[in-house]
């Protein structure tokens, strides 16, 4: 299968809202060569969306995660702009502030969206956390400046004519007619997950069990997909009827200690790649 150049590699920087914990910022500067041609990309796992701000627009998207705060975020760079990038514009550094707005977040996930209030707060509790991830205490050593603003007006661009949207996986899916020239992109919560160790949404093995049931309704319409995924032989064993590789990343967790560190994450996709080997995985 040939792969589109023009389609996927972005003339742009990658200019994310936020660079999301459990994101592959890094790792979608490879991901991309990976990519089959395709007329509409589905992002089912959004989070902080580097591959879809990185790759060049497909003619019709599709950007999911079942996150309130981050979709009310995405929603209100879209919608409430202005609003927005004001509140964030006058926010000055401070702890107090940062961990006053963590408890505010943490205390509910009711939100009327869109709520540029509330969108403004978990912005600067991302961008102001430790390793960037909103629960962290607060840090001094990350950026919070002027050029925020111009930063989101680049992500408001690349996220202009998508279709937002807050399911579950299992009723996004369902909701569209999936057909020939599709591609889903999927990075699902770790396997470990499932006692909510890293992510604010429980996800269990039976739940990554049900995400393979729909992969193969997705292979069966004649889209592509590819799924990246924590180095973990009992989904490389779910998946072993499709292409299974691995790649190599660099930690960039939370954990100092192990920071930096070599780590494989497996590729899972219904099409074959064509980068040569060399390219990809060293």
């Amino acid at each position: 299968m040939q792969v589109s150049r023009r389609l996927i590699v972005s003339s742009k920087e990658c200019p994310t809202v936020i660079p999301y914990y459990g994101g592959k910022y890094e790792m979608s500067r490879r991901l991309i060569h990976m990519l089959p041609k395709h007329e509409r990309y589905f992002e089912v796992f959004f989070g902080g969306g580097s591959l879809y701000f990185r790759k060049n627009k497909a003619s019709w998207n599709v950007l999911n995660d079942i996150d309130n705060d981050l979709v009310n975020l995405y929603i209100c760079v879209l919608d409430r702009f202005d609003e927005l990038a004001e509140r964030i514009y006058w926010s000055v550094r401070s702890r107090k502030l940062h961990d006053n707005y963590k408890e505010t977040i943490k205390s509910t996930q009711e939100i009327n969206i869109p709520d540029p209030v509330r969108a403004s707060q978990y912005f600067y509790i991302v961008r102001n956390s430790f390793n960037n991830q909103p629960y962290n205490s607060f840090s001094k050593d990350t950026y919070w400046g002027l050029r925020i603003k111009e930063e989101l007006k680049q992500s408001r661009d690349k996220l202009d004519g998508a279709t937002i949207e807050n399911l579950d996986f299992r009723e996004l899916i369902p909701r569209y007619t999936i057909r020939e020239g599709d591609f889903l992109y999927l990075d699902p919560p770790y396997v470990v997950a499932d006692k909510k160790k890293y992510y604010r949404n429980n996800f269990t093995y039976e739940l990554h069990e049900e995400m393979k049931e729909l992969m193969d309704h997705v292979d069966k319409q004649g889209a592509k997909f590819m799924i990246s995924y924590d180095n973990v032989d009992r989904i490389a064993d779910l998946y072993e009827e499709y292409n299974v590789d691995r790649i190599i990343t660099k930690y960039v967790g939370s954990n100092p200690d192990i920071r930096g560190e070599e780590r494989k994450e497996l590729i899972i996709t219904n099409y074959e790649i064509t980068k040569p080997q060399e390219e990809l995985f060293n």
